[in-house]
């Protein structure tokens, strides 16, 4: 076929789309930032955009989300493309209903605001997806965070070879999703707040000895501070002590070798529980990248394959898979979610870029 026919049958194929297809526009909504995409029928992002946020209340949040989900249907289908065949994917770093729409809780952790650093917020049963609605005239969905990611892989990462795999993803916390024999489970599981440690450090959210009192940016942070006494500026500066030749850096990389550990209880309980055969971690690339120099990232993902010294015997025959963060990962599983929720599309052969 020649590259006449190729690009003949793409402008044929575009135009049907644009007369009889669906699209949805996902966005992810991360402290003080948004990140969009818009997604047709096969599943393919042809647009994206970005927007820094100035304020977290959750109507005007709920505003911007709107106007930057306009902004991506004008640019990329027109004005005047109708709204019935255009859905809208949200996805949260918190727990949601996803059958009303409603974000049951978001918030900044503790330590994220004081001098010169990010006011308190705090969404408590906000009808996100209601708001939306009515801001935008499109069906919304509303996911959290790493169910998104869970959609994203199920489509277009390792679901392509496996039914049953996990997806975990580290941030500010710790989120988990599963998809178990082809099916996105939609149950809402706290994997952060699961408690690995009988005498740990207490968590943010007041527990002992949970995920998420080790794991996480904010988490692991916190603790190189309480072992090495420094003040660091977030995760990059931790990680770049415990990569260092410092008098601290060994004790700087015993945090990232008890969070690997933490991380390796949780996996344990996913694979007795369910049983994927792969388990993907979606985290900051300098958690998760080793190699010389790397003390941090060596040091974790070396705790983290012990995983089989915690697990049920029978379920030890599983796969870690690393991706570093995406700034748009999580906005096309949203979109992914609400093609199918909203308009019942099915996605075999999706592709991931424009």
């Amino acid at each position: 076929m020649s590259v006449y026919d190729v690009t003949v049958r793409r402008i044929l194929r575009r135009s049907h789309q644009l007369d009889h297809g669906h699209y949805a526009v996902g966005i992810e909504i991360q402290p003080y930032r948004l990140a969009g995409v818009v997604v047709d029928s096969g599943g393919t992002v042809t647009a994206r955009s970005r927007r820094h946020l100035t304020i977290m209340e959750p109507t005007e949040v709920a505003e911007r989300v709107a106007e930057l989900a306009g902004r991506l249907v004008a640019d990329s289908l027109g004005c005047d493309f109708p709204r019935t065949r255009v859905c809208l994917g949200v996805q949260v770093g918190g727990p949601v209903d996803p059958d009303t729409g409603v974000v049951r809780r978001l918030r900044n952790g503790p330590d994220d605001h004081g001098e010169d650093k990010p006011p308190p917020y705090e969404w408590v049963e906000f009808p996100l997806g209601a708001a939306l609605t009515a801001m935008t005239g499109c069906i919304t969905s509303v996911e959290n965070d790493a169910h998104a990611f869970a959609a994203y892989e199920q489509i277009l990462g390792v679901g392509r070879e496996s039914p049953t795999f996990a997806v975990v993803l580290i941030r500010d916390g710790v989120g988990a999703g599963l998809v178990v024999r082809g099916e996105r489970l939609r149950v809402l599981m706290e994997f952060g707040h699961l408690q690995v440690w009988q005498r740990g450090r207490v968590c943010d959210c007041g527990m002992r000895g949970c995920i998420e009192s080790q794991v996480g940016n904010r988490a692991l942070t916190a603790v190189v501070k309480e072992r090495t006494g420094r003040e660091l500026d977030g995760l990059e500066a931790a990680l770049a002590l415990a990569d260092s030749d410092e008098a601290q850096a060994l004790e700087a990389a015993a945090a990232f070798r008890k969070a690997g550990t933490s991380m390796a209880r949780g996996i344990a309980t996913l694979l007795t529980t369910f049983g994927p055969s792969h388990v993907v971690i979606h985290a900051a690339q300098g958690l998760i990248t080793g190699g010389p120099g790397r003390r941090a990232a060596n040091t974790f993902l070396r705790a983290v394959g012990q995983f089989p010294t915690h697990t049920f015997p029978i379920s030890r025959d599983c796969r870690i898979v690393t991706k570093p963060l995406d700034a748009f990962r999580g906005a096309h599983g949203a979109a992914l979610i609400a093609l199918q929720n909203c308009f019942g599309v099915r996605l075999p052969n999706a592709q991931p870029n424009i």
